[in-house]
């Protein structure tokens, strides 16, 4: 059995199930494109520090992640739009120092008083 392969292309199916691209992934699992593209592959195993990143941010078990090939698996349910988003920001955040989200967390509540005076602003007119 080449477990390089069936990780390459479980890697693969996850990936492309959440519609992100090789660059996408790598930056938030903070493994090089091209790296990542020689793992999707098969041509390259990883560590496992890499594959347990890998099978967190999919929500995926490592046995999973390792053993069972992507055309064998039943997808039982596809994730609502709005839930990969906040996979994805949760990853990010997740990987952030404390300045990074100092920052991160200023810029949201800016973010929220514009959008609740804007609302408000309609509503008056």
């Amino acid at each position: 059995m080449d477990y390089n392969k069936i990780i390459g292309s479980n890697v693969r199916f996850e990936r492309q199930k959440r519609n992100l691209t090789i660059d996408e992934l790598s930056e938030i699992l903070n493994i090089a494109p091209g790296f990542l593209g020689l793992i999707e592959r098969g041509q390259r195993g990883t560590s496992i520090k890499n594959l347990c990143k890998i099978a967190n941010f999919f929500s995926i078990t490592l046995d999973q992640l390792i053993t069972c090939p992507s055309d064998q698996r039943i997808v039982v349910k596809e994730e609502p739009n709005a839930e990969k988003k906040r996979t994805t920001i949760l990853t990010y955040v997740n990987s952030m120092d404390e300045q990074e989200l100092d920052f991160v967390i200023g810029t949201m509540k800016t973010f929220k008083k514009y959008v609740s005076n804007k609302i408000e602003k309609e509503d008056i007119e």
